[in-house]
């Protein structure tokens, strides 16, 4: 029995006997789970036998019995890190340690300060290792040796209310922290690896109660921006914002429901998470746990007289249906779509299954955009353009005499970047667009149908931002490939 934790033994009611012929005796009261089973034949490696007795009488036994030592520990209570395996207990008791909450609070504390988005914890062979993406690219924070990995990660997961004796299933949580004078509202998914668990931690920029951002404050194209203002103040009809996941599409919606939301219009959200607190609209958190989903949740909303509906994102048939048959009947719905340019969302809901007729008759328009960092405003200087980047700029493009670049500084962490800004294309749908999308015209065709009325592409438009020295061309390359202008 000296095997075993005394807790787990007391927890499960169960006391290994004696050995005989190969043959392992346990007091239980009444057959033991499997898992216990399992456990016990595992570690005494012998099949085991029971013997009946009742609960009161095996904790009454485990109680009396002298320990000596520290005893070894089970799979399902213990945690490895490096050489050493700490016991739940020990495991809480480390979470909670000076030096550990000092840790933890300083990363918090330095990717607020930073700006940055996410924060990957990584266990390692020899260590830990944290990352932060600011501006969109992963840097080196900080690494830590193999005495802090059970301890940090155990951490989180008490922050974040997640089991950590759970440490083969991916888990996910969310935890509110304070930074200074600051609220965190920190997203907290877990993985299993091969040395341990990664965690990874969203940062949510509206956690501490910020209201989103201006429409003017989102760097777009002045005739773009009067554009989408236009498809906005439309009564009813679905507006899509489409992009890679990170590309800003809900910040961009939000502050399109900033400029909607006044006493007279009603704005229902529907999130998985809401990433965003503004005040005067009802937001609601979908729970696939409790059969709340998207649809579910949009079937609901119809019913509480909304007139704009944003939908975090149409992620299957039944909820893109729902959602622009609520457009069709009068409301103004936003959504989003994870595609790589604006005529691709035609393809994307086709293939969703979307009636063309539904579509063609509610959709308003659709925006593609991406995020590129901004060249720092303390180190950016101007340069002659060379020959290389000459030959970069498409046929018939004007090649600007000078381009700008970061030297690298203090201030951008030698990067030469600071800041991000959007870049977008905006296709109104019209009359040739909507013909085109009805007689199942393809992408290609839909693109070139675009064009022909003069709508600057993500690559035109980033190429907007190099001539005005706001970023360069290779951050442009990074962001945008030629797959994704079409």
């Amino acid at each position: 029995a000296r095997r075993f934790p005394a807790r787990w033994l007391d927890e499960h009611a169960v006391l290994p006997l004696d050995e005989a012929d190969g043959v392992v005796r346990v007091a239980a009261d009444g057959e033991p789970p499997s898992t216990v089973v399992d456990t016990l034949e595992r570690l005494l490696g012998a099949p085991v036998t029971w013997e009946s007795a009742g609960a009161g009488d095996i904790r009454a036994a485990l109680l009396a019995a002298p320990r000596h030592g520290p005893a070894p520990v089970t799979d399902d209570d213990r945690l490895t890190s490096g050489d050493a395996t700490e016991s739940l207990d020990d495991l809480r008791a480390l979470a909670s340690r000076e030096p550990v909450v000092q840790v933890v609070n300083a990363m918090l504390a330095e990717a607020a300060r930073a700006g940055a988005s996410d924060v990957h914890v990584e266990s390692l062979a020899d260590g830990v290792r944290i990352r932060m993406r600011l501006d969109g690219v992963l840097r080196e924070a900080q690494r830590l040796g193999p005495d802090f990995r059970a301890a940090v990660i155990s951490r989180l997961k008490v922050l974040a209310g997640l089991d950590i004796a759970e440490r083969r299933l991916p888990q996910d949580g969310r935890a509110r922290v304070r930074v200074g004078d600051r609220e965190l509202d920190v997203r907290v998914s877990t993985l299993p690896a091969l040395h341990g668990e990664s965690v990874v931690l969203r940062l949510l920029e509206g956690g501490a109660g910020d209201q989103p951002r201006s429409l003017e404050s989102l760097g777009l194209h002045p005739p773009l921006l009067a554009s989408f203002r236009t498809l906005l103040q439309r009564s009813s009809g679905l507006l899509l914002v489409t992009g890679p996941t990170g590309s800003g599409k809900t910040t961009t919606l939000y502050a399109a429901l900033r400029e909607r939301s006044t006493p007279g219009v009603k704005v229902v959200t529907v999130e998985d998470p809401v990433e965003y607190r503004l005040d005067g609209i009802v937001q609601l958190p979908v729970n696939p746990r409790a059969g709340f989903g998207f649809a579910q949740a949009l079937r609901a909303i119809l019913r509480h007289d909304p007139d704009v509906i944003l939908v975090g994102e149409m992620r299957d048939a039944e909820t893109a249906e729902i959602a622009v048959r609520a457009a069709l009947t009068g409301h103004l719905v936003l959504s989003t779509l994870h595609t790589t340019d604006a005529i691709g969302a035609l393809a994307r809901l086709r293939d969703m299954g979307v009636p063309p007729y539904l579509l063609t008759a509610t959709l308003l328009g659709v925006m593609a955009q991406r995020l590129v960092r901004r060249v720092c405003s303390e180190c950016g200087q101007w340069r002659p353009t060379t020959d290389a980047e000459r030959a970069r700029f498409p046929d018939g493009v004007a090649v600007p005499p000078q381009v700008r670049e970061g030297r690298g500084c203090a201030h951008c962490a030698g990067t030469g970047f600071r800041g991000r800004l959007a870049l977008a294309e905006l296709v109104p749908m019209d009359d040739a667009l909507t013909q085109g999308f009805v007689d199942g015209a393809g992408s290609v065709r839909l693109r070139a149908l675009a064009r022909t009325r003069g709508i600057p592409t993500l690559g035109d438009d980033g190429l907007r931002l190099v001539r005005d020295g706001m970023t360069t061309l290779d951050e442009l390359r990074r962001v945008v490939s030629s797959e994704d202008d079409g």
